[in-house]
């Protein structure tokens, strides 16, 4: 599809490459926390965030470089993803490539809505250079009509709810959304954010030089509580299209 004017925004998003920017990523989490409880917990790295088959991605202001927000990327195709210690995938999704986006976190302020928006706009760009088939999500039952506006739906003919803990209330749902799928969904219904995710284009989502540029090889510069990136960045050049 034609890319159209590039629009300027005033927010970025990369892909984390380093210790310093994984405290970015947990101090956002920390932010967008409610309670000194859960802001401690969410200050501390998941065993998640370290798999070799995660990318972080950081979404920081243009005005003075704060961290505003992340989004956590799970490839099945390079390990297991969180949810399947929850839920047994369904066969159709088991058969191709899935990337599962979690641990979304926004900063508040006046962006946050745009920092959302660019975030899931920069998980589908990652999946079409990456040649994943299938988005998987799982939300609040609560929050599950925001992504069907976006085009998510159940991915199979019934919900599938889980409680986070693996215990109690199921309280969560997996959505899932084809990646071609997205744009045709998109087109055909008239979404009104329609242009912004498939024809206006952002260069300040920056999935490729932030882990494939320069220097991005060097280990001294590779965070050591992070995967190292360069293959997949090296993979995604071969193959992008964003």
């Amino acid at each position: 599809m034609p890319a159209g004017t590039p629009h300027h925004l005033p927010v970025t998003i990369r892909v984390a490459r380093s210790d310093a920017d994984l405290r970015k990523v947990l101090a956002v989490r920390a932010a967008a926390a409610g309670g000194a409880g859960a802001q401690a917990a969410a200050a501390t790295p998941e065993t998640w965030d370290q798999r070799s088959n995660a990318t972080l991605l950081l979404a920081e202001s243009r005005m003075g470089g704060q961290a505003v927000g992340s989004l956590r990327i799970l490839a099945s195709e390079r390990g297991r993803l969180a949810i399947e210690d929850r839920i047994d995938l369904p066969a159709a999704l088991k058969a191709g490539s899935v990337a599962e986006a979690s641990r979304l976190a926004v900063r508040p302020g006046r962006d946050a809505t745009l920092v959302r928006l660019m975030l899931c706009k920069a998980f589908h760009r990652y999946c079409l250079a990456a040649q994943v088939d299938t988005m998987l999500i799982a939300v609040r039952e609560t929050a599950a009509r925001q992504y069907e506006w976006l085009g998510f739906r159940d991915p199979q003919s019934g919900p599938l709810r889980f409680a986070p803990d693996g215990h109690g209330a199921a309280t969560h749902r997996l959505m899932a959304l084809g990646v071609f799928e997205a744009h045709e969904r998109s087109l055909q219904a008239g979404h009104p954010l329609h242009d912004f995710f498939f024809v206006e284009r952002h260069p300040e989502i920056d999935l490729l030089t932030a882990v494939g540029g320069r220097g991005a090889g060097r280990a001294a510069e590779r965070g050591a509580n992070l995967p190292d990136h360069a293959r997949i960045a090296a993979q995604l050049q071969e193959v992008a299209i964003v």
